[in-house]
């Protein structure tokens, strides 16, 4: 069944485009040759360059994906995945323990450290390749006069392991080195600002959906509107002050809104805030944004399915199998969205080069078994 969740904003706008370029190409014919056709000839003919446009916009969709293998090599130190997640602690943050899970801490505040490394800028530029040392960091937006609780954020954390146990062990089937750890520390705020909701329609594959208008914006400005509330000056000035104090090659931000909407990722190639990457995790998957009607679910393929945006994976799903290179893409691709189980999914040819993943002669020859 079709999910509501995650896409690749690149890859929606090339297609927008080529609709866009076809529906203006199909009216263009209409009009110049409707002194020859009859209706029903010309609405044909209108509809076939539609259709024409966008199968060509699918087709170089797939053709920049493949392009944007990049072999890159793993940072030094990169360890063979172990199928395991581990807590990795914030140097030097003050918290108070999670009621339900005292493992984990509410961010409180920073205290000096000596010899701590100054911080550095963000990086920028082209989305990082998914290998070496990845640590999660969670931010929780209370929204509706409704605060997350500490039973929902110690959830929230269990899927966290939930899906980073499954990209490790993805990551042992490709022989990719990866491994996952989840922040010790936390960030919370609420956050009851206007909550106007605009709607727009992008091209899915061959189909259109929803989509809140400006979704990248106000995720930005829900993120700089945190940092603020949390002590710092802005969200560039916040993630870099984190980043000096956790010990991994790249930090994932995962924002979860208390809050029923459409999941989205922010990767860094498209962000309008230097440097400020982020995957946007709502409590529940909504077509349109709205408040919550039933107790949050943090579903562990919502966090993947983000989490691999920002490492490059493009969307696979609105567009048939056959339009991607033979044994590249399988109906149980993450990207695909085609399962509701983690179980049921996994990581194809197709999306382990998108996220750097070095795939050996074999793997090239054939599609990874099934599970």
């Amino acid at each position: 069944m079709k999910r509501t969740t995650g896409r690749t904003i690149t890859a929606m706008a090339i297609r927008r485009w080529f609709w866009l370029a076809g529906a203006l190409a199909g009216g263009s014919f209409a009009w110049i040759f409707r002194p020859y056709f009859s209706p029903g000839a010309l609405i044909l003919g209108g509809g076939a360059i539609l259709l024409f446009a966008a199968l060509v916009g699918d087709l170089f969709v797939v053709l920049m994906s493949m392009g944007s293998t990049r072999r890159a090599a793993p940072p030094p130190n990169a360890r063979p995945a172990d199928g395991r997640v581990d807590r990795l602690v914030m140097t030097g943050a003050i918290g108070e323990p999670n009621a339900r899970d005292p493992r984990f801490s509410a961010f409180r505040a920073l205290r000096p450290v000596e010899g701590l490394p100054a911080p550095v800028r963000l990086p920028s530029g082209a989305m990082p390749p998914l290998l070496g040392r990845i640590t999660l960091v969670s931010l929780f937006v209370g929204r509706d006069h409704h605060p997350w609780s500490d039973d929902e954020i110690a959830q929230a954390h269990a899927a966290l392991f939930r899906a980073g146990v499954w990209i490790e062990r993805e990551a042992i089937r490709w022989k990719a080195p990866v491994n996952l750890t989840l922040a010790d520390t936390y960030f919370v705020v609420d956050d009851e600002a206007s909550t106007d909701v605009e709607m727009t329609f992008e091209p899915e594959g061959e189909s259109v959906g929803p989509l809140e208008a400006h979704a990248v914006t106000k995720a930005l400005i829900d993120t700089s509107r945190a940092a603020l509330r949390l002590g710092f000056r802005d969200a560039v000035d916040w993630m870099e002050q984190i980043r000096s104090r956790i010990d991994a090659d790249a930090l994932v931000w995962l924002l979860h809104p208390r809050r029923a909407g459409r999941s989205l990722a922010i990767p860094l190639d498209l962000t309008e805030l230097a440097g400020v990457s982020l995957a946007v995790c709502y409590a529940r998957e909504s077509s349109f944004p709205e408040p919550l009607t039933r107790a949050p679910f943090t579903d562990p393929v919502t966090i993947v399915h983000e989490l691999l945006h920002l490492f490059g994976a493009m969307d696979k799903y609105g567009s048939p199998l056959r339009s991607y290179p033979p044994r590249s893409v399988s109906s149980r691709d993450i990207m695909r969205l085609n399962e509701f189980r983690l179980s049921r999914l996994r990581i194809d040819r197709q999306t382990a080069w998108e996220i750097g993943w070095e795939i050996g002669e074999e793997e090239r020859l054939a599609q990874p078994p099934e599970r």
